[in-house]
């Protein structure tokens, strides 16, 4: 088992040592870090978040900026792989577990972020995310994140929100098993001059700057508006009138493009089953393929841009 995570002062503690620590690791121990910020709806946990990225580029002398902000995995992975950016590079990526609906997609994109954060050390970025529980993400995206910072709301008085951050170590023997270490601060006590240590179990964070404020709430209702537009594009393709049949027209041209599975449920539509659940439900029984909603889904996307017309 690794030692706990620590913070050395030569004098007196300082304030926000998780962000010393993890800044401590990108620009001195030639490392990543990657840290997850979880609450409830409301908890505080996306300015928090903020507050940290702002700090911790501060005390790299850097400035988090609106370039900083992402809501997409595919974003981080061009920004990367395109403009290569320096250590010490912070990327936010707000509410990452609705970045898309799809299963298929979610798994490409679990895959996709589960391999960025594996492979980025050499890169020394910090990467901080949000998210309402850390289970909603998958497990094998879970076990690269190195520090947890659990919000619990704010504290209206002192514009702060209390949260309990812990470093995250998984266990390589013990299956599931995770050990969740408090930071410990060394630091000099002022009036005895003699060096102590004490761990941190909680963190008042403050509200980031204003003008960070303003940018992420520009840019996080655009992404909402567009979020908003896809799903409901999503519901009003799969949403099916049970009374209406379907009817499907292509010139001959245009069905000899189609792939033999398409075919097959080209041949379901012009019978007149009404739905592509009843055609996936077919086409299994027929045996001729192995079929799934998603992949009927998929197919009649392709299947109309190639030039079939399906009307109900």
């Amino acid at each position: 088992m690794k030692q706990p995570p620590r913070v050395i002062y030569k004098d007196s503690a300082k304030p926000h040592s998780w962000c010393r620590w993890s800044t401590f690791r990108v620009m001195r121990r030639n490392n990543s870090t990657n840290i997850r910020f979880v609450g409830d709806t409301g908890s505080g946990k996306s300015f928090s978040a903020l507050f940290f990225c702002e700090e911790a580029a501060r005390m790299m002398g850097k400035k988090f900026t609106e370039d900083s902000f992402y809501f997409s995995i595919k974003d981080v992975l061009d920004k990367i792989s395109n403009d290569e950016p320096p250590p010490g590079t912070i990327f936010f990526i707000d509410e990452q577990q609705i970045e898309a609906s799809a299963d298929s997609h979610q798994s490409k994109r679990a895959r996709a972020y589960a391999a960025l954060l594996s492979t980025v050390r050499s890169k020394r970025y910090i990467i901080v995310t949000t998210l309402p529980f850390s289970d909603m993400e998958l497990k094998k995206v879970r076990r690269f994140f190195h520090l947890e910072v659990e919000t619990h709301g704010a504290n209206l008085s002192t514009n702060t929100v209390r949260a309990t951050p812990r470093y995250m170590e998984y266990s390589r023997a013990k299956k599931d098993k995770v050990y969740r270490k408090r930071l410990i601060v060394v630091f000099k006590d002022k009036e005895t001059g003699i060096m102590k240590a004490r761990k941190l179990s909680f963190w008042d964070i403050p509200k980031p700057s204003q003008t960070l404020i303003d940018v992420y709430e520009r840019l996080k209702a655009e992404f909402q508006r567009k979020l908003y537009r896809k799903l409901s594009k999503e519901l009003a393709e799969d949403d099916i009138d049970e009374d209406a049949v379907p009817k499907a027209a292509a010139d001959q041209a245009v069905l000899q493009t189609l792939t033999p599975y398409q075919q097959e449920i080209y041949m379901y539509f012009s019978q007149g089953v009404k739905s592509q659940k009843d055609i996936d439900e077919k086409i299994n029984t027929s045996g001729k393929f192995k079929s799934t909603p998603a992949k009927v889904s998929s197919n009649v996307k392709w299947m109309r841009k190639k030039g079939v017309v399906i009307i109900r």
